[in-house]
């Protein structure tokens, strides 16, 4: 992939800077023009050691990367470091009263098995309950409970359970078991109770009494028996081998359920038997804890906590023993748990919100180089494994040298392609420019400056052209006003048939620019005219309207890319130029009139006129939604005459007055299909009703309908599609 990636590289930066076919030397000397095979691994050489992955594993933004985040973001990202800064001040000052010392008799030996309460009077941190069946805990006022203030109630008819998920999970060790306490109403007992684990997957099940729970296998860990009911009117101690369910050590329950079939039941103090330290777990001996670490490491320890409690004991330095110190009294001490756990959740909510506010800022992958460039060799025949002559960084030699001084770098090569003495990133961007505004380069072929490409139509015009983009310091708005102020480019584009016979495309510029506009420009003409264009600048890319499963046969199994998600609200409706495009599955809607599928670079696009075109304007959800809008703007913007409509909703999305003769048919239209709409006013609702935007609710349907049809005639006029 590496390779891919440079070759890409090396072929896209030639293309767009120095209009040369150079990828045609991957394999063998160029047939045509004077590019060596080595000389483009000698660029290649450039692009060959860029620090990145060969795979970035469907990352949104892989490394190297850098963040942009807007100054309200700045400014709320110092408020709230400040914020944790305090807080931290906070604890430092109460950890400093703490006068510590170690409980007679600790040990520093590994802690032995010890039942790690999980529920008791409240579910676990994080849990989210099912709304399946309320979690009623009751006091023992009137009620029986075994543990703390509170038992949990649960009483019902049939299959009932209390269930939740997503808790700070158990993590189970070798031999554990599992326990919890229940108390049988012997007035109204259940036939059968169940406990079940979630690790993941819900197949973990332990039941006692009738085997009447259909959840799982009899007989597998799914549907593991017990035994029958425990004894009714008193607490009795349930206790579940791990092993036995198939919770292997390693695993981490995050949800519980406890289950019945009938009857009233009390549920109190459940949790694990074990050795391995649990999230949130309290010791009284730092010796005891730092014994469990060694049995099983947290895998929220910072590092430098870390890296202290794996150094020997007698070698440790006073800062190492400090900071294990400080770590055990603001997280692991049972002394400071009511003291400092409010603190603790301040700074966990705080830095929430600095983990959502960093999420939010907007990040831009980079170029870095590695520490140490990778090496370069010629690749016979181009295959990734076949390694030839060894090559440094350089520059074709029929062009200009390295400009002195310049490091033999990706900086380098960008000083050398910006060298006034360069003969072609000049020439190549202004011929770009023109072909933008005409149609089509001085140079036809903007892809090919070489032996292969067309001559230029008025080479002393783009020699002109280049040297004054040097001479105004590569100034790109200059250059557009230079061009767009021409006489040449504001000449009619009115062509008589003697003239279109002699000059079909234009090369010789006796008239203006006329031809069809490109994907992005129609889509967003359309929606500037309808009043639906989202103008802002900047941000994410955006998922407009498209068929459903397009993305199915190209996306990776078990991948996100298989998933297209439409956007909601103002997304569907910015600039062309932030939608989201998938290289294999590129927007159907602008690939229809030849946007390229962005798999290879494209300087120079196709301009063809299909009849699927056509089709697109007229039935795409986004153009229907489109033409309904300017409906809207023609019934609410122009005065009440179906002529003076027609007029006004020409001239918006046209540029011009329309003819009599035009506006005529328009209103014939109208009339033609506000009689259709009148006869038909569930079609007319149908039609009004596409997109996700709503309609003007003021506005008479029928109209509307017919007005939008009329619309729809409009933005499918060729005349609205071509610039000229």
């Amino acid at each position: 992939m590496l390779v891919r990636y440079a070759v890409d590289r090396v072929e896209t930066t030639s293309t767009v800077w120095m209009g040369l076919t150079t990828g045609c030397a991957v394999c063998h000397d160029h047939k045509f023009d004077p590019i060596t095979q080595k000389e483009f691994y000698q660029l290649f050489a450039f692009f060959n050691g860029v620090a990145e992955a060969a795979m970035d594993g469907n990352a949104i933004a892989p490394p190297p990367i850098i963040k942009l985040p807007t100054a309200e973001q700045e400014a709320q990202q110092k408020s709230l470091e400040a914020q944790v800064a305090a807080l931290q001040e906070q604890i430092a000052a109460e950890l400093a009263k703490i006068d510590y010392s170690e409980p007679p008799g600790a040990s520093t030996a590994p802690a032995g098995p010890h039942e790690f309460v999980w529920i008791d009077d409240e579910l676990p941190a994080g849990a989210k309950p099912s709304a399946e069946a309320e979690w009623k805990f009751v006091s023992q006022l009137d009620r029986p409970v075994y543990s703390g203030k509170k038992s949990l109630l649960a009483s019902g008819q049939g299959r009932h359970q209390r269930v939740f998920l997503e808790a700070e999970p158990l993590v189970v060790g070798e031999g554990d078991k599992l326990v919890a306490h229940v108390f049988l109403d012997p007035s109204d007992p259940p036939k059968a109770i169940m406990l079940q684990f979630n690790d993941g997957s819900w197949e973990h099940r332990a039941f006692w009494g009738e085997d009447v729970i259909g959840f799982g296998t009899t007989g597998t860990p799914s549907r593991l028996a017990m035994g029958p009911l425990p004894e009714a009117g008193q607490w009795v101690r349930l206790e579940v081998e791990a092993a036995k369910v198939d919770l292997k050590p390693g695993a981490k329950i995050n949800g519980w359920a406890f289950t019945q079939h009938d009857g009233t039941v009390f549920w109190d103090k459940a949790g694990i038997v074990t050795r391995t330290p649990q999230a949130g777990q309290r010791f009284e001996s730092l010796a005891a804890w730092e014994a469990a670490q060694r049995v099983q490491p947290s895998k929220r320890l910072p590092e430098p906590v870390k890296a202290a409690l794996a150094a020997d004991p007698p070698t440790r330095s006073d800062e190492q023993k400090a900071l294990i110190r400080k770590h055990f009294l603001e997280h692991a001490y049972a002394g400071t748990k009511d003291l400092l756990r409010p603190l603790n959740e301040q700074v966990a909510a705080v830095n929430k919100q600095l983990a959502d506010l960093d999420a939010a800022v907007a990040r831009s992958m980079v170029m870095a180089d590695m520490p140490k460039p990778r090496e370069t060799f010629i690749l016979v025949r181009g295959a990734y494994d076949k390694k030839g002559e060894q090559v440094s960084p350089g520059v074709p030699a029929v062009l200009n040298a390295m400009p002195e001084g310049a490091p033999a770098n990706r900086l380098g090569f960008a000083q050398w392609l910006v060298d006034p003495k360069h003969p072609l990133t000049a020439r190549v961007a202004v011929n770009r420019y023109w072909q933008h505004y005409f149609g089509l380069g001085l140079v036809k072929t903007a892809e090919d400056f070489g032996v292969q490409g067309q001559w230029p139509t008025h080479p002393a015009l783009l020699d002109w052209l280049a040297t004054r983009f040097i001479d105004s310091g590569w100034n790109i708005k200059q250059m557009q006003k230079l061009i767009v102020m021409s006489g040449t480019y504001r000449q009619s584009s009115r062509v008589t048939p003697e003239l279109f016979e002699r000059d079909p495309e234009n090369q010789l510029l006796a008239r203006g620019p006329r031809f069809r506009l490109d994907a992005e420009i129609i889509r967003d003409s359309a929606l500037a005219a309808s009043g639906l264009l989202v103008e802002r600048l900047g941000g994410r890319s955006v998922k407009p309207y498209q068929p459903e499963g397009l993305w199915e046969a190209v996306g990776f199994v078990g991948s996100t890319t298989s998933i297209y998600k439409k956007d909601e609200g103002d997304p569907l409706y910015r600039r062309g130029i932030y939608t989201f495009w998938k290289r294999t599955s590129p927007p159907p809607m602008l690939t229809m009139f030849d946007a390229p599928s962005r798999e290879t670079c494209t300087v120079r696009r196709a301009r063809t006129n299909t009849p699927l075109q056509a089709l697109v304007l007229m039935n795409d959800t986004q153009y229907v939604e489109v033409a309904r809008h300017l409906a809207e703007r023609i019934m609410t913007e122009a005065p009440s005459s179906p002529e003076e409509r027609s007029a006004f909703g020409f001239r918006l999305a046209t540029a011009r007055h329309a003819d009599p003769d035009e506006v005529a048919v328009l209103a014939r239209t109208y009339s033609e299909q506000l009689a259709e709409y009148q006869s038909d006013p569930e079609a007319a609702a149908k039609l009004v009703a596409v997109g996700d935007s709503k309609r003007n609710e003021s506005l008479d349907v029928a109209e509307l309908a017919a007005w939008t049809m009329v619309a729809n005639l409009i933005l499918n006029l060729d005349e609205t599609v071509t610039k000229r």
